[in-house]
């Protein structure tokens, strides 16, 4: 139900901002006082209120959004790093060997596979998934 009313949270504060325009007008037009003077100054109010509720939230989405983007940049260096260490370890055996050589090139050419794997199933899932196997690790925090 949480998930729903923020995944449509506009929707939601605009109906409520209108029932609010018309609930206050509604209110006060028996006293006498002009109707639209009155639901021009709860509209006024209603949308002041509604810019600082969008501006809370949009900070808060780019706060996560960061957050995430840190989280994948650790992520990507964990990988590479670890692709790199394996380009790095077959291309030191020893060349004169052509079993060796054989060796070296299938485990650079796995190695790049990898990570062009890694980079085009960049999602939420893997990055969830990294994050389960590495708890503690919370890059540039």
């Amino acid at each position: 139900m949480l998930k729903s009313f923020l995944a449509h949270l506009e929707i939601h504060l605009s109906l409520a901002g209108l029932l609010v325009i018309f609930g206050v007008t509604a209110l006060l037009t028996p006293t006498g006082v002009d109707p639209w003077a009155v639901a021009a100054v709860t509209a006024i109010l209603v949308g002041v209120l509604h810019g600082m509720i969008f501006w809370l939230v949009r900070r808060r989405q780019r706060a996560v959004r960061a957050a995430a983007f840190s989280d994948i940049q650790g992520m990507l260096k964990d990988i590479i790093n670890n692709q790199l260490t394996i380009i790095e370890t077959a291309s030191g055996l020893h060349r004169d060997k052509a079993v060796e050589a054989n060796r070296a090139c299938a485990l650079i050419s796995e190695s790049v596979d990898t990570i062009s794997t890694s980079l085009h199933a960049l999602s939420e899932e893997s990055l969830r998934a990294w994050r389960a196997r590495y708890p503690g690790h919370r890059p540039g925090r």
